[in-house]
């Protein structure tokens, strides 16, 4: 088969997720980003990134004629429920002429993968977006057994994290009961480094499944890129 090129949709600030894409999907994979403006995140910011720069953002991607187009904001589509999500995977699907996979999306299919209902999840954000990502969750028919933000405004902030902060926060934030009830740990932003962070976190971790935001959208393309006709498993890069 040909390339398989992605069109990737990414707040301005996102300085993680083009990088994990890059560095993580096929070589037969080829990404482009467009970029919807956001300086902090806040749900008044978000709520302005998808009414003002998505549109734009979603159009100019339709330029390089994408096999898939990838949402890359997981409280973006997270503010008003799932419904919300749904209509942002429309609006880019119309724009841009290809399929649509939001973060919300792709966690579903991974979460089904996985067999994971019980959930304790992690965020880098302030309360009312993290409260949003467990109503999205819980309406998806998960149960959020725990759940808690970081309360960082500052998305570049967030991007800058490292693995060791970020399990940090884990293992001070999560009762040990807890995770012992849970299916899954899930770290969730598009901006947050935790696909860097997880073989930390999977040591840290052993036998409990985690996942990421970019993880399971990472996952998501790779299944339309062997749909598409590559072969099963496709080497990841370096």
């Amino acid at each position: 088969m040909g390339v398989f090129r992605v069109g990737l949709i990414v707040p301005s600030s996102n300085t993680t997720m083009e990088v994990d894409f890059h560095r993580t999907l096929p070589e037969g994979v080829e990404t482009a980003t467009s970029r919807m403006y956001l300086e902090d995140t806040t749900k008044e910011g978000e709520i302005r990134m998808i009414e003002d720069s998505l549109p734009e953002a979603a159009r100019a991607l339709r330029t390089m004629k994408p096999g898939l187009a990838v949402f890359g904001c997981t409280s973006g589509g997270a503010l008003f429920g799932r419904r919300y999500d749904q209509q942002i995977q429309k609006r880019i699907e119309e724009a841009t002429g290809a399929e649509a996979v939001t973060i919300l999306s792709a966690l579903s299919e991974e979460f089904a993968r996985l067999g994971a209902r019980r959930i304790v999840a992690l965020t880098p954000y302030t309360p009312d977006l993290t409260e949003a990502v467990r109503a999205s969750l819980e309406e998806d028919g998960l149960e959020v057994l725990f759940i808690k933000g970081m309360g960082i405004v500052e998305n570049t902030r967030i991007g800058s994290l490292t693995g060791e902060e970020i399990l940090a926060f884990a293992r001070e934030s999560v009762p040990a009961s807890l995770l012992a009830r849970a299916d899954c740990l899930f770290f969730s932003c598009t901006n947050l480094p935790a696909v860097r962070a997880l073989p930390l976190l999977r040591t840290a971790y052993a036998g409990l499944p985690i996942t990421t935001s970019n993880y399971a959208a990472i996952q998501a393309v790779r299944r339309r890129y062997e749909a598409a006709g590559a072969p099963a498993g496709s080497a990841e890069r370096a």
